[in-house]
């Protein structure tokens, strides 16, 4: 039987090393924790090979959304949330979010409510999920809540798998192309360009030009590669900064049909967290600050900022929007009579469905464009090459004839 080195979380403050013996990873796992130990590593030594179990995966969309699920089911079992962490914990599949969710266990245990155990992992849960938690532990709706939050994960994880399907294929086919055009000019050119130099003719303008930029690729591919290196290294930094992510979303807000699908994605997501925020009695300013905090898109941030301001100096939302050039008139009047009518959530919901069906059928209209524009550029470019190489040996047949 395999013997683990472990390193575990004791009490708040104190972790300990040691060794245990079990038949498997998930067999030591769970003879640390029936010690109350909460690991942190494992890892196993054998002759060939040292294999190491590590928290440091990162957790994910779906991860937490499978946390909240089971947290709702077993809540709405009746279960005590304490002993329905408990639970979970055992079954996680994440290593950290196991970790975490024994120190959530351990904060509820000590007296903290479980919107403020939550605080303690903001790079886990977000505002939305606190402050919805925290409302629905003031009105006594926690399990509903709960599962309420589960199902906007869920939502927003099947948009997003709907949106990289699509664009499976336009990616697929750009690689394909761009490698068959490597191919051509890095093995297939060369072999003929050693043909064409005992050529003792003139070689048309295109082949010459197809050969002139195979031989510069093949004389500077290094200098090249390491230009495009620093390029993409440049952009990386300047996307994690503050101003070059305002650069770029801002950027994105000026092409045409891009421009429609960022916004109306931006704002069903700015439609659906505000309803639900105000539908579960979080104030309205809350709610709106909330949803500036987790917009996606800087430009946008800054515009519900704005509304944000206006709102907590006394104005409607519909009358901070007015002047908008991002929301559109329909998104303004439907906003508005749900203050009018003291229904704003609902017609928030529905600000919120309309433009993901618009959003999802602007995806589908650029893919479809998209699609043969790849075709057929990629289709062009290999012509090209082709006539280039074939050009001077039907110029030789030519001349020989």
């Amino acid at each position: 039987m395999p013997i683990y080195k472990y390193k575990a979380k004791v009490k708040p403050d104190t972790f300990r090393n040691g060794t245990i013996e079990a038949e498997s990873e998930k067999a030591a796992i769970n003879k640390l924790l029936l010690l109350n130990y909460h690991p942190v590593s494992l890892k196993i030594k054998t002759e060939d090979t040292e294999r190491k179990f590590s928290f440091s995966k990162k957790i994910t969309s779906k991860d937490i959304y499978i946390f909240l699920r089971q947290l709702a089911n077993l809540n709405i079992a009746g279960l005590p949330i304490v002993k329905s962490l408990a639970n979970i914990s055992s079954q996680s599949h994440n290593p950290r979010l196991r970790l975490i969710v024994l120190d959530l266990k351990e904060k509820l245990q000590k007296g903290n409510t479980f919107s403020e155990a939550l605080t303690f992992y903001p790079h886990v849960f977000g505002q939305f999920e606190i402050n919805m938690i925290k409302a629905a532990e003031n009105t006594g709706t926690l399990p509903e809540v709960i599962e309420k939050i589960a199902d906007l994960k869920e939502h927003d994880i099947a948009f997003n798998q709907r949106v990289r399907s699509a664009l499976a294929y336009p990616v697929l086919l750009l690689s394909v192309g761009v490698i068959t055009l490597l191919i051509l000019t890095t093995f297939v050119l060369p072999k003929f360009i050693t043909l064409f130099n005992d050529l003792d003719q003139q070689l048309p303008i295109l082949t010459q030009m197809l050969i002139n930029t195979s031989i510069f690729l093949k004389n500077y591919w290094i200098i090249l590669s390491a230009i495009i290196g620093f390029i993409v290294f440049f952009a990386q930094r300047q996307l994690r900064t503050q101003k070059g992510r305002f650069i770029f979303d801002d950027l994105k807000l000026k092409i045409p049909l891009l421009k429609d699908i960022v916004l109306k994605i931006q704002i069903a997501r700015f439609a659906r967290t505000l309803a639900s925020l105000i539908e579960n009695g979080v104030p309205i300013i809350n709610s709106l600050k909330i949803t500036a905090e987790i917009a996606t898109n800087l430009v946008f941030s800054a515009e519900i900022k704005h509304v944000h301001t206006q709102v907590t100096k006394g104005q409607h939302i519909s009358a901070a929007l007015k002047d908008s050039t991002i929301f559109d008139k329909n998104t303004l009047d439907l906003i508005s009579v749900g203050e009018e009518s003291g229904r704003l959530d609902e017609m928030l919901f529905r600000i919120a469905k309309m433009n993901e069906n618009e959003s999802s059928g602007l995806i589908e209209t650029l893919l479809f464009l998209i699609e043969p524009a790849l075709i057929l550029i990629l289709g062009i470019v290999v012509a090209i090459i082709v006539m280039a190489i074939l050009l001077p040996i039907f110029q030789m047949n030519f001349l020989v004839q």
